[in-house]
């Protein structure tokens, strides 16, 4: 499961095909490439009331759902939202022509893993802000950082 990271499920995907996943009752986050805003959807059912938050925003749905479908390859897939946010990672790219030595990366991050000017530090739900501030008190020259998910960063 999950050879990289989760990916959001394409926009061309009959939102139809999630409703089997969602528990009646239960808010079912929608991880959806190309949604403008995010929208709360009820489908009522022979089995009872389904309930939808489609959003294109996957912070968004982590803080409102207990799970999120993602796509795994081509397939939705149905994760909790605690597993996702444990795959949360902050990457930091080092804009610096002399990167500083490895055991001071680590030293500021010991739960980073550094490969090539660039830091993962695990992040959950902490802020990013966080570790960007360690960097500009370090002065270490940030060029980019982004969110990601990876699958068994646990």
């Amino acid at each position: 499961m999950f050879p990289g990271s989760p990916a959001r499920l394409r926009a061309c995907l009959h939102l139809a095909s999630v409703l089997p996943l969602a528990q009646p009752g239960v808010v079912l986050g929608v991880w959806l490439r190309g949604c403008k805003r995010p929208s709360a959807l009820r489908c009522q059912g022979p089995a009872g009331s389904r309930h939808l938050l489609v959003a294109d925003d996957l912070g968004y749905l982590l803080c409102r759902c207990t799970e999120v479908v993602v796509r795994d390859g081509d397939q939705p897939s149905r994760i909790s939202a605690a597993v996702l946010v444990g795959w949360r990672v902050l990457e930091i790219v080092l804009a610096a022509p002399y990167l500083p030595a490895p055991e001071q990366l680590r030293a500021l991050f010991p739960t980073a893993r550094v490969r090539s000017g660039v830091v993962a530090l695990p992040i959950g739900l902490g802020s990013a802000e966080e570790a960007l501030a360690v960097c500009a008190v370090e002065r270490l020259p940030v060029s980019a950082t982004r969110i990601a998910y990876l699958a068994g960063q646990r």
